[in-house]
């Protein structure tokens, strides 16, 4: 069968790959889809019958043109779910069914990518909201907390390819601009300032009152009735502060900060934080580290629980005779009226100095479970249920009221002379503060020394400006059209100079020439052109630090030498070197890994081991394995395996991985050396995206396995049936592994063919519980350790290949290393020039793959290659 292209264009570009992958299409197509459709289709959907109006025979095989990718799409979902061939015909032969499946799906995919492609185009892209906020930050100056806030207020992008930054995703539509509008308004404000913010004050004690010596114990329903002695007190009122030693607070023994600060309520700053800024925190007391000899430092959450909520850590640097002040800059966001800003106060004291009186804990706890029975059992009307309850609680009361105490009873393991303390008198708030004054803004605007007070001001101000903004050289029209917002706003609206220029820079930020990265079609010739020099600069930078050229990069632009392949290559590596390309970390890597998505799934409470400390560590660790490569210039290899972590503390216990106490590594993360016993290694390892790709209560193989192909080898599974779902939870007196219930589900024989390929790439994981710990037996949904089945993550990759285990699976993985080298090419180019990678890119793909294998898979040699290569650098 002969198939002609919709898109013409994709012919004159690159005729010969085209053909080829046409060629491949017609091939697989007249090998398992149309004898398929003969046998098991054409009888009922033919010019014959044509049961329910659906002819199969005049599908074509050109999924862009009309209704041929929906109608394919019907085809594998009844295929799929056994619906067609009907129950009374011969069933098919699963193999040739998946075959069709497969071919289909991957002609849909390539599908979704060349209609996005644009012919192989890179079309004109609005900037993200990464990058709309980056490049607003970079040219002003703002501080990072600020271009933070802008990130939020923007509303969020499109993806296509997994990726925010591909043109055909970035729609602009009235909502779009309505909130450009609002943020750049937000901006021109934070940027143009008459004077710094007056600046506010909040003094918090500790509540000065004392624990008394008797406590009421409710019994017989009456609080007061019955009262017994306190026992251990866990503070005393020390001059004018107090000194604790035990936290009144979580037992989590993962929370470093578990210990809450007593007594009183909870500060609030509602009155003090009126407006995002700089807040001065100062800390007055003093501490005693003890025999644990760890520093003592107070733990402060601001707006807990809204979505401006932050936290921070100060340490304490008096002592308990000599108190003293540690204070520290933070950055708080004032938030709406409804977002109450108070404190949660912590610190790192031991909260089991004092226990509650083991002889009385049971007595309160089977009252509390016997109260809810018996509730339960008046609402269903159970007479003698409720009668019997009673009788039990009844008892339990007796005991209360005979109860002598005390409450509380010292931990014996602890030396009370000896254990951590600290004295707080006071936490005093003060802002907001002006980080500098005046502002990083006035300076690269040149007003810093006034601002503007006359039309040529204004005019020298956006003659600065512009064609920073724009990242390119501008005209005189551009800026006179600025100008004029300016001045119509004072004479003919009344407005102040101030706010002239503000809605002046307001304008500009909404601009096409701001909002778009300018590379305009020159004439009518559908042929390629090269970029000039500030177009390259722009497409460098957004690769490398989703912002704009900075000054170093326009003027090698301005001067026609950023072309020069030498001059080319040294100013990568400068900008490969510099803080801003964390950015290509996170949005490369955060996007390619899903880190984006992390936090969306929620482990089981039985998953006992996780908690807000390893969330938080689990994000970071990809994006910190990341950048160790990119800056070490690494092999990608390492993504698959790998001898080392970057890792902290906090993941180091979780993985099993020993963490030297001798203060040789703080807090933060760290190039950590691994060994086959630990079962780390590359991204698959990872507890955040292992977590992931779970539901929280049980490991989802297929899930897991969707993930390796899709974003690691850039093979898609086929389209799975509809509502096909994930394997269930184990029912009441089962006792099935995951793999067993796996083996349920695709039992049909259909399906089994597509698990067939799939499966294995993802039961490779099994030792790999719901948040990422290591296990060798069965754990969660209710498992016990005793009777627990062991994990079998035995598999089969695509190619047929064998593996044992996890170990297995990535020997197999890297000896087929050259699938996952195409794969990130073609993921990092993607990234790179903001379209999906078609046909037309075969050449340039292979290109770059032999560049990458060549200088043994060293990422940085990959960045250089894409940036070299004419797709690269033309328009």
């Amino acid at each position: 069968m002969r198939v002609t292209t919709c898109l013409s264009i994709i012919l004159l570009l690159s005729l010969n790959g085209a053909a080829f992958a046409e060629s491949a299409k017609d091939e697989a197509y007249e090998r398992d889809v149309l004898p398929f459709l003969k046998e098991h289709c054409y009888q009922c959907h033919d010019a014959r019958k044509a049961q329910a109006g659906f002819r199969i025979d005049e599908l074509g095989i050109d999924f862009l043109t009309d209704m041929s990718a929906e109608r394919w799409r019907e085809v594998i979902d009844q295929i799929n779910i056994g619906e067609m061939p009907p129950k009374n015909e011969p069933r098919p032969d699963p193999k040739a069914a998946y075959a069709v499946v497969e071919w289909v799906g991957h002609q849909l995919k390539s599908a979704e990518r060349e209609a996005r492609m644009a012919g192989g185009r890179i079309l004109m892209r609005r900037l993200n909201r990464e990058e709309y906020a980056n490049t607003a930050g970079d040219l002003l100056g703002l501080d990072p907390n600020f271009v933070k806030k802008l990130k939020i207020e923007l509303p969020a992008d499109g993806k296509a390819e997994g990726f925010d930054r591909i043109g055909s995703a970035l729609f602009v539509d009235q909502t779009q601009m309505v909130k450009y509008l609002e943020v750049a308004d937000l901006i021109a404000r934070e940027a143009i300032q008459s004077a710094p913010p007056p600046v506010g004050q909040y003094v918090w004690k500790p509540d000065r009152r004392s624990e008394p010596s008797m406590v009421p114990i409710q019994a017989g329903g009456l609080a007061g009735k019955h009262t017994i002695p306190l026992g251990v007190t866990y503070f005393e009122l020390r001059g004018s502060g107090f000194e604790t030693w035990c936290g009144n607070g979580s037992n989590d023994k993962n929370e470093k900060y578990g210990a809450k600060i007593p007594p009183g309520p909870m500060p609030s700053l509602d009155k003090v934080v009126t407006q995002d800024g700089y807040y001065r925190v100062r800390v007055r007391g003093g501490a005693f580290a003890g025999e644990r000899n760890e520093p003592i430092s107070i733990h402060l959450k601001y707006g807990m629980g809204t979505p401006i909520e932050s936290d921070f850590t100060i340490a304490v640097n008096g002592t308990l005779d000599q108190p003293d002040v540690a204070e520290t800059m933070v950055f708080f966001r004032a938030g709406t009226a409804e977002q109450k800003k108070g404190f949660q106060v912590r610190w790192n004291g031991l909260t089991d100095v004092r226990l509650k009186n083991p002889d009385l804990a049971p007595l309160l706890l089977k009252r509390l479970q016997l109260t809810g029975k018996k509730q339960k059992a008046i609402a269903a009307r159970d007479e003698a249920e409720a009668n019997s309850l009673g009788r039990e609680l009844d008892a339990v009361l007796a005991q209360l009221e005979t109860f002598d105490g005390p409450e509380w009873i010292a931990n014996e393991k602890y030396d009370l002379a000896k254990v951590p303390r600290l004295l707080l008198q006071t936490i005093e708030v003060e802002g907001p503060i002006a980080h500098e004054w005046p502002p990083m803004s006035h300076k690269l605007l040149n007003i810093a020394d006034r601002l503007p007070e006359s039309e040529a001001e204004v005019r020298a101000m956006f003659l600065r400006l512009l064609p920073r903004a724009y990242r390119r050289p501008v005209e005189v029209i551009e800026v006179d059209e600025l100008v004029h917002v300016a001045t119509q706003a004072m004479k003919v609206h009344g407005r102040s100079m101030i706010d002239a220029v503000r809605m002046a820079l307001q304008t500009m930020l909404c601009s096409p020439g701001f909002v778009y990265i300018q590379e305009p079609q020159v004439g009518d010739s559908e042929q390629p052109r090269p970029l000039n020099d500030f177009e390259l600069a722009s497409r460098l930078s957004y690769f490398l630090w989703s912002s704009l050229p900075d000054d170093e990069l326009l003027q090698l632009a301005a001067t026609r030498k950023l072309k020069d392949p030498t001059e080319l290559w040294g100013q990568v590596n400068r900008m490969l070197a510099d803080l801003k390309s964390q950015r290509l970390v996170t949005g490369f890597a955060g996007q390619w890994l899903s880190v984006d998505q992390f936090g969306s799934v929620m482990p089981a409470k039985e998953y006992r081991d996780f908690d807000k400390e390893l969330e938080k560590a689990s994000r970071e660790e990809p994006l910190a394995f990341f950048d160790h490569l990119l800056r070490s210039n690494l092999p990608i290899t390492n993504l698959i395996d790998s001898e080392f972590l970057v890792i902290n503390e906090r993941l180091a216990r979780h993985y099993g991985i020993e963490w030297p106490d001798d203060g040789s590594r703080n807090d933060g993360f760290h190039v950590v050396s691994i060994r086959p016993e630990h079962h780390r290694g590359g991204v698959l390892g990872m507890a955040g995206l292992l977590t992931l790709l779970a539901d929280g209560t049980r490991t989802l193989p297929v899930r897991r396995a969707a993930w390796v192909l899709e974003n690691l080898l850039n093979d898609p599974p086929a389209p799975p049936p509809p509502n096909a779902g994930e394997i269930q939870p184990n029912t009441q007196g089962k006792n099935l592994t995951v793999r067993e219930r796996l083996a349920l589900h695709r039992s049909e024989a259909t399906c089994a063919s597509c698990h067939a390929k799939l499966d294995g790439y993802g039961l490779a994981l099994e030792n790999y519980d719901a948040i990422g710990a290591w296990r060798t037996k069965a754990n969660g949904e209710g498992f016990r350790e005793a009777k627990a089945p062991p994990i079998d993550a035995s598999g089969v990759l695509k190619s047929g290949r064998e593996f044992k285990d996890l170990e297995g699976f990535k020997a197999a993985m890297l000896e087929e290393k050259d699938k996952f080298n195409r794969a990130f090419t073609e993921k990092m180019l993607t990234y790179a020039i903001g379209r999906p990678i078609g046909y037309v890119d075969r050449k340039t793909v292979d290109t770059l793959c032999s560049s990458l294998a060549d200088d043994g898979y060293r990422i940085q040699s990959l960045v250089h290659a894409i940036i070299a290569s004419e797709l690269f650098q033309t328009k």
